[in-house]
């Protein structure tokens, strides 16, 4: 059995009178930092609802412009529509990525960034798709350089560009990959024939896509059909403005012209047209 030590020294009465004193001191404190910082964080709580509300009805942030950057072809009611953003609104009640998101939704827009120029101007930088070509979906639709359809042509818009057939609709929205890398090999033959200077020549009309037989011009006002088949394009075209320069010089008009053989790459055959066959 374990003896209690003889030497353990018993507190007075006023030390154990002293020591309660002291533990109650501390709890004391205790409870006065916590008392504290429930203070603080009440008046934080209160102070930031308050200068919430104030941010969210103050006059000030009371929306007075709203700036468009970027538009061409997009109309600026439309785009103002979509956005659900209107003047007197508080700037800060309006959700950026809400609204942007809303605008990204008209067909002409790529791309779209809102922002608050505090305290009463909102700005709306869009970002156009730039149509590269049209391409015939069961009716016409721009494309842009990553031969994304992206739009239907409407009354009014412009056609002026060359027209890629060829590309089903069926096709586009089974494989959008694949008809994306076929409409882009035409709008890259498109800029080329435009750059080597045939288009001031012979306008370029349509380019028919053919993933086996290669791709096929119209051009110039006679609609000449031109098979070019795969690959090697600027060295094709650049025969074919040799040709043009002969048929010009003799006054002839060609129906096809065929520069789309394999087996012999330089080879070139020529059809006329009825009147020009009796030139020769």
């Amino acid at each position: 059995m374990a003896k209690t030590p003889k030497n353990k020294r018993r507190k007075t009465p006023a030390q154990v009178r002293a020591a309660m004193r002291k533990g109650a001191v501390r709890v004391l404190k205790g409870l006065g930092v916590l008392c504290l910082f429930a203070s603080l964080t009440a008046l934080a709580t209160v102070g930031g609802r308050a200068l919430r509300d104030w941010l969210f009805t103050s006059p000030t942030f009371a929306i007075e412009a709203i700036e468009l950057r970027g538009l061409v072809h997009a109309a600026q009611t439309d785009v103002l529509a979509l956005s659900r953003i209107q003047r007197g609104e508080n700037a800060f009640e309006i959700d950026l990525d809400e609204s942007a998101q809303a605008i990204r939704a008209h067909p002409w827009i790529e791309d779209v960034q809102v922002r608050r120029r505090l305290p009463r101007r909102i700005e709306i930088d869009v970002v156009e798709h730039v149509a590269a070509a049209l391409v015939d979906l069961r009716g016409l639709y721009y494309a842009d350089e990553a031969g994304k359809a992206f739009k239907r042509v409407s009354a009014g818009d412009r056609v002026d560009l060359p027209i890629l057939r060829g590309v089903s609709r069926e096709a586009y929205g089974a494989d959008p990959e694949a008809s994306e890398a076929l409409l882009r090999e035409g709008i890259a033959l498109s800029t080329l024939y435009s750059s080597s200077g045939l288009q001031a020549r012979a306008p370029l009309s349509d380019i028919e896509l053919d993933p086996v037989e290669g791709l096929t011009l119209r051009c110039g006002e006679h609609a000449t059909a031109v098979r070019l088949g795969r690959g090697d394009y600027q060295q094709k075209l650049a025969r074919l403005a040799r040709i043009f320069d002969e048929l010009a010089r003799r006054g002839a008009v060609a129906r096809l012209i065929r520069l789309d053989n394999r087996a012999r790459p330089g080879w070139v055959a020529v059809q006329l047209d009825k009147a020009s066959q009796a030139l020769f």
